[in-house]
């Protein structure tokens, strides 16, 4: 993707880049420096509602203060390239008629393999693997509690709770407590359904991404508000490290790391 985006942005005139995906929300961008993390997710947002709005095949062309703009909403994803007013429109129209194919062909491929990945497996639940979970689940709680208190992530953990429990009904079994702790009310047959470790990493993921970020230093730049899937994984690792080898084992990571993705 980089590659096609590379070559839009090698217009005479073109000084940004940015493709999102429908079906998964994740962006592919070349941006000019002046982007920060929050501009950066709140344009990612506006373009994605933006979309909603348009005619499927179509263009629209936007006037800014210092440029322009042009959206394409396309099957699979909305592409959007600014730039100067002056930019080689002759050559951008050449470059796009080859590039926006490709785009839509490469997420062809994508998609086929994210459908293809939510008939993954998950792994076995038993008591020591329930167990080990739970306490998963109290790290990464711990770690929020630390940076932000325990009443906002006592509120999040149980709104995320009662996301999950409308695929994965069983998840009524578990208690948050007011410090933000998790504790299993009663061991039913329920809680060890196959379906167990995907619905409780599901709802460690659905916690992550309704808080705002904690403050790890990535490259040494400011994160976004609101933490990429990219970004869930990292602060999930780190916030496990405790446990790491035994989660490792049972593949809790592997399986994070598709939930993050929308893959299962």
């Amino acid at each position: 993707m980089r590659k096609i985006l590379s070559e839009i942005k090698s217009v005479p005139g073109v000084t940004g880049t940015w493709v999102l995906v429908k079906k998964t929300q994740v962006s592919y961008h070349f941006l000019p420096e002046s982007f920060t993390p929050r501009s950066t997710r709140e344009v990612g947002i506006k373009l994605f509602k933006l979309a909603e709005k348009m005619p499927l095949f179509s263009r629209l062309e936007l006037k800014f203060e210092n440029g322009i703009g042009f959206v394409y909403n396309l099957e699979k994803s909305v592409v959007l390239i600014f730039g100067r007013s002056e930019l080689d429109f002759s050559l951008l129209g050449l470059v796009l008629k080859s590039a926006l194919q490709s785009i839509e062909r490469k997420l062809e491929g994508e998609i086929a393999e994210l459908e293809r990945g939510q008939e993954t497996l998950t792994f076995v639940i038993d008591k020591a693997n329930l167990k080990l979970l739970i306490e998963a689940i109290n790290l990464v709680a711990l770690g929020y509690v630390k940076e932000q208190g325990a009443y906002r992530v006592t509120k999040n953990l149980r709104k995320a709770k009662e996301d999950v429990i409308r695929e994965f009904p069983q998840m009524s079994n578990f208690y948050v407590d007011n410090h933000g702790k998790v504790s299993l009310l009663k061991a039913e047959e329920a809680v060890f359904d196959q379906n167990m470790s995907l619905a409780l990493i599901k709802w460690i993921d659905n916690f992550v991404n309704k808080a705002p970020s904690l403050d790890f230093a990535r490259d040494g730049e400011l994160v976004e508000p609101y933490p990429s899937q990219h970004d869930r994984v990292s602060d999930i690792r780190k916030l496990t490290t405790h446990i790491s080898r035994p989660l490792e084992r049972i593949g809790f990571y592997d399986l994070y790391t598709k939930v993050a993705k929308k893959l299962v």
